[in-house]
């Protein structure tokens, strides 16, 4: 009788040392989403869908940022805007490792001709973007997987009017769905969804 009370609650035991994995998970991944998204200067209105954008990369970071590859925010920027149908996005990094990093507003007064040819684009740009990765960490979520908290500063120049505006989004999702999360909040912000 006492074996089979011991086996008993060495089963419950260990049931219930494996479910904390996924409760643990499940809990940090309840919070997900965006967690803000501001327009600092300029209005989303300028920003029209379906638009020509250039993504100037390589994205600039803080010191309370890291890259994880140099490079592959902007082209994860490029394909989500392409996926949700915002942007005819097209990546362009001209130099991996600049000295100053590229800023948008750097071609204030150029064609988009200007632009296309001097960037080797394949069609002439309606806005640029260029980045900074304000802030990023990393959380491994059990059974979950890696849960990625992300800041952003975004900035667009519309070529033909040299209006710019500025969006700074903050977001918590699992790592592989971060930016789509941020290009679909894009395409709320802007009355697409």
């Amino acid at each position: 009788m006492r074996t089979k009370a011991f086996w008993a609650l060495l089963g419950l035991a260990v049931l219930l040392l494996g479910a904390c994995g996924p409760i643990i998970g499940g809990f940090m991944v309840a919070g997900n989403g965006i967690k803000e998204f501001r327009v600092t200067s300029g209005s989303l209105a300028t920003l029209r869908p379906g638009a020509k954008l250039a993504i100037i990369g390589p994205f600039n970071k803080t010191p309370e940022a890291f890259y994880i590859c140099r490079g592959e925010d902007d082209a994860y920027f490029a394909s989500s805007f392409k996926q949700n149908g915002l942007f005819a996005a097209e990546l362009t990094i001209p130099d991996r490792f600049p000295k100053q990093y590229p800023k948008a507003t750097d071609w204030h007064g150029k064609t988009p001709a200007e632009v296309q040819q001097a960037l080797n684009l394949s069609a002439a740009p309606d806005y640029l973007m260029s980045g900074t990765i304000l802030r990023r960490d990393l959380d491994a979520a059990p059974t979950q997987g890696v849960i990625m908290k992300v800041a952003f500063r975004l900035d667009f120049l519309e070529l033909a009017t040299g209006k710019t505006t500025t969006v700074e989004v903050d977001v918590q999702e699992l790592f592989q769905d971060a930016i789509p999360a941020i290009a679909k909040e894009f395409g709320r912000q802007m009355g697409r969804r």
